[in-house]
């Protein structure tokens, strides 16, 4: 099955492009590591919100990981009340990472969702935490600005862009190769029609 026929590519691309900006914010490129630490992230702060809440927040999330967001969810259980304790407990478990960990991955976690999610999206959410969860899920200070509110290079607005470019890389590549399939198809694999569907890639080669 060739990549544009596969009607889960986009949706498992876009995941991995989430988990790719997580795993930066964390300071990391294991994306096992990652997606635990996500996931127990995900499930911790779902079961602290109202069905109402969860359902809001999941809503920004894309397909995948949505799913993840909403697996093993009890509905009739929630808002679950737990301590600062018990949550870190919880991630550490459900992460399998040592305690002293969680809350520097939390952190990580949270400012990566910062930068994908719809500005604002992450402060309603944690709104509907007690102080001390608030404190334990709020990221850091915003990237690209300092205490006094100056930009520091626009480093945030910068991954952005990069990931918007990928994305558009992405989607002629699936063009090309839909083309490539047509003109082999109809050429009989002219090997000039097929060099110029991959030439179509050759300009966005040198944003990588």
């Amino acid at each position: 099955m060739t990549h544009h026929s596969d009607p889960l590519a986009r949706a498992g691309n876009t995941a991995h492009e989430w988990l790719a900006t997580i795993g930066e914010a964390l300071g990391t490129r294991d994306r096992r590591y990652t997606y635990r630490v996500l996931r127990a992230w995900l499930h911790t702060l779902r079961d602290r919100l109202t069905v109402e809440a969860a359902a809001h927040f999941s809503a920004q999330l894309p397909e995948l990981l949505r799913g993840t967001f909403y697996d093993g969810w009890v509905p009739s259980r929630v808002p679950v009340r737990y301590s600062d304790d018990d949550c870190v407990d919880r991630i550490a478990a459900e992460a399998t990472v040592r305690r002293t960990d969680v809350r520097p991955a939390v952190r990580g976690v949270s400012e990566g969702m910062r930068e994908l999610l719809s500005p604002g999206s992450l402060d309603h959410a944690l709104a509907h935490l007690p102080k001390e969860l608030r404190e334990l899920f709020s990221p850091g200070p915003q990237p690209g600005w300092d205490a006094s509110g100056g930009a520091e290079g626009g480093t945030a607005e910068l991954r952005a862009l990069r990931r918007k470019v990928d994305f558009l890389v992405g989607a002629v590549s699936e063009l090309s190769r839909d083309l490539a399939d047509r003109t082999e198809r109809a050429a009989g694999r002219d090997p000039e029609s097929l060099d110029a569907a991959d030439d179509m890639l050759l300009p966005q080669q040198g944003l990588s």
